[in-house]
């Protein structure tokens, strides 16, 4: 185990564009222009253009009988830290079985899509939500409106399947965010 990395991503000092560990890739992503976030709700933002985009995809759910909502939008690089580090049993010094285990289903700070105000979380973060008629119905239709789930299942950057977790990239600005991404996965 490489301690001195483990340390590093803990302690937010990687400052690589991509962060590669036991077969688990994650990208750096910049935080969004915050003038461009839009409230969605007490405990979320996101991007303007996002939003946009959602509200026409969630009244076209809507008319088919699905609900899909927003459970989780922008995140400072600080609150992703608390979220990536909060489960170790050791805050400071997690073993690398805990570690890897984090990094299948959560980004170090400064590696999440969170930050870019470019991605959301949806109706549940358990994945019982793939059996869902929301969740197929976003499959069958989220590209029309811009959306990409960005972690389906056995995906080329080693990360679990987060049936959420959808991205979008429905202008050139957009997919430039997660071009580096994007590319990785085809």
């Amino acid at each position: 185990m490489d301690n001195n990395i483990i340390q590093r991503i803990i302690n937010c000092n990687y400052d690589e564009d991509k962060f590669e560990y036991s077969g688990i890739v994650h990208f750096r992503y910049d935080k969004c222009n915050e003038a461009d976030l839009i409230t969605v709700d007490e405990e979320n933002q996101v991007h303007k253009d996002l939003y946009k985009a959602f509200l026409t995809m969630q009244a076209a759910a809507k008319k088919d009988g699905a609900d899909i909502f927003i459970i989780s939008g922008f995140r400072s690089r600080a609150e992703q830290k608390i979220i990536f580090v909060r489960k170790f049993k050791d805050k400071v010094n997690p073993s690398e079985q805990e570690f890897v285990k984090r990094l299948k289903f959560s980004a170090p700070s400064s590696f999440s899509e969170h930050h870019t105000g470019l991605a959301v979380d949806v109706n549940s973060l358990f994945q019982n939500f793939a059996k869902t008629y929301e969740y197929k119905w976003l499959v069958e239709n989220a590209e029309k409106y811009g959306f990409e789930n960005s972690f389906p299942k056995n995906n080329k950057q080693g990360l679990g399947f987060e049936p959420w977790h959808w991205r979008y990239v429905g202008t050139d600005e957009a997919e430039k965010v997660f071009q580096k991404a994007r590319k990785f996965q085809q």
